[in-house]
């Protein structure tokens, strides 16, 4: 598929396909768009997100409603045919109705506002004898409560650390996942960066070899002309020719090369053949942007501390041990005895019927409270709360040795890409005076060679030459690239200095705009799960004698 502008294609492979000019700024942006591992992490970053929002969840009043049918029937005592008016048997038949909306608060209470409706019915005769229980006369009656209980530690899981741990954890979660992506992001487009200049440096290496093969045809035309002139060796021909051929092959590698960088190139890029090309479905991408550049590297001092504020390994460690710290102090409270505080009140209603009941609790002629402590402790010395606490505490020192680690990582790691990149800056004024100089000498042995001052291989030799140099220099710049691509993403500077930096509001939208604009990513679309075993074959049939 093209996706650039198409335009001729010089010193390139042979491809029936169109040849497309590839700019550095275009080729970044469509792996921006279109890169598969981008799009998972930014999907991957969101659900944390949510992750994080559910856990606020906690603190939903929720709606708790209940209906509860019961009987009950028994023989009396002597004491319960006293109080019950001399009735041998008990029955009795209950509808208890109760609902109310209950809440968490910050430190770790919950308080619930509810209600209960009783219809009471059962056998008992509250006149005497003045009626008769075996024509099956039933005495019914409703019994109502109306207010709030609340329940509140006052030692462990007390306070807000341990109840919103959870969500705190949750909320370090979604900034892991957040930088997560930055790195992710990052590394691809070094790598889209990276794959660019390789791409430059193997289509340089055709060119180079075009033009190698173009001299070598060259000399071996001028020694056939001398040979059948009489002025030639029959030696001199077969050199030329074995250097044509040599030049042949060694293009026929660069080649290979070629295709090696463009495959990579599409991969990072999420482009996959066209079959409507003739060929083989990708387009011949010619690197139009000069890796030429005279930035200098920058100095350690200044990406060193850059990096506590950009690089993305370092603050993902940083917040992992903000996790650990968060543990450790929910911890450290688990280690105290339960002591809950629990306090009701509310008021009683009784009537003949639901209406009489509920305004018997609204007039509030009957309250009803209570208050209490209620303590719970392991007789063991809180074996467990003991050993998770010692846990969290080597964690927590893990997570401080390993923030200490990607610290010196990181300071190497700079230390050294800053110096190969100045080696490289170096390398590359040396190569270029290489190549001017080599220039300046196949161009004087050739001009010598048609003057018939020199030997075919004298040219042979100052071309060759000339053309290592060439592919020195093109690796070089491609390698001074790479160098500063390394500076960046150690320093963490690469998304800042090539306006990549993304906001966690900017991720969203970002993230919401791909699921909703591509079908493909629909749920509804996603395949089912391919069968974990393969269908059974039927048996073979039996081979009757």
């Amino acid at each position: 598929m093209c996706w650039l502008g198409v335009s001729p294609l010089s010193a390139q492979p042979s491809n029936s396909n169109p040849s497309v000019d590839l700019k550095l700024s275009d080729y970044l942006q469509r792996v921006l768009r279109y890169n598969q591992t981008i799009q998972a992490q930014m999907v991957d970053a969101e659900a944390n997100k949510d992750k994080e929002r559910a856990e606020l969840g906690i603190f939903e009043p929720e709606l708790e409603a209940s209906v509860t049918r019961e009987a009950n029937r028994r023989t009396n005592n002597i004491q319960e045919l006293t109080e019950d008016s001399g009735q041998p048997l008990f029955d009795e038949r209950n509808n208890i109705y109760d609902g109310g909306i209950e809440q968490m608060i910050p430190l770790g209470g919950k308080i619930r506002m509810g209600a209960t409706m009783s219809d009471l019915g059962n056998n008992l005769n509250p006149y005497g004898t003045v009626l008769n229980t075996t024509n099956n006369l039933w005495f019914r009656e409703y019994q109502t409560f109306i207010g709030a209980t609340i329940t509140q530690p006052l030692l462990k899981d007390f306070g807000v650390t341990p109840t919103l741990a959870a969500y705190r954890l949750a909320a370090l979660d979604s900034d892991i996942a957040f930088q997560q992506y930055r790195r992710q992001l990052m590394l691809t487009m070094a790598q889209a960066e990276g794959a660019y200049w390789n791409l430059y440096f193997a289509q340089e290496q055709v060119h180079f070899f075009d033009d190698s093969v173009a001299a070598a045809q060259e000399v071996l035309n001028d020694s056939q002309k001398k040979l059948k002139a009489g002025q030639g060796a029959e030696l001199d021909v077969m050199e030329a020719q074995s250097a044509v051929a040599l030049r042949n092959t060694k293009r026929n590698d660069a080649i290979q090369s070629y295709y090696d960088a463009l495959d990579h190139l599409q991969t990072l890029a999420g482009e996959s053949p066209d079959p409507a090309l003739p060929a083989s479905g990708s387009p011949a991408y010619r690197a139009v942007d000069d890796p030429h550049t005279t930035n200098s590297p920058p100095t350690y001092q200044d990406t060193y501390q850059e990096a506590f504020s950009l690089n993305p390994d370092y603050l993902i460690q940083n917040e992992k041990m903000n996790q650990e710290r968060l543990r450790f102090g929910v911890a450290k409270n688990q280690l105290l005895p339960e002591l809950d505080a629990k306090a009701a009140y509310g008021y009683n209603g009784l009537g003949g019927t639901p209406a009489e009941a509920w305004s018997a609790a609204e007039s509030q002629s009957d309250p009803s409270w209570s208050i209490g402590l209620e303590l719970t402790m392991p007789l063991g010395g809180n074996i467990k709360g003991r050993n998770e606490l010692k846990a969290a505490r080597l964690a927590l020192q893990e997570a401080y040795i390993n923030l200490r680690g990607v610290e010196t990582q990181m300071a190497n790691s700079l230390s050294i890409s800053i110096q190969k990149a100045r080696a490289w800056q170096q390398s590359i004024q040396s190569y270029q005076t290489v190549v001017d100089y080599d220039q300046a000498v196949f161009q004087t042995q050739l001009a010598r060679l048609k003057a018939g001052t020199v030997e075919a291989q004298a040219v042979l030799d100052a071309e060759a030459d000339w053309l290592d140099a060439r592919q020195d220099l093109a690796g070089a710049l491609a390698q001074y690239r790479n160098a500063l691509l390394e500076i960046e993403l150690n320093d963490g500077s690469f998304l800042k200095d090539n306006g990549l930096e993304i906001t966690r509001k900017e991720l969203q939208q970002q993230t919401e705009a791909m699921l909703g604009q591509n079908p493909n990513y629909a749920v509804k679309n996603i395949p089912p799960p391919p069968n974990e075993f393969p269908p059974v074959p039927p048996p073979d049939k039996a081979v009757s004698n």
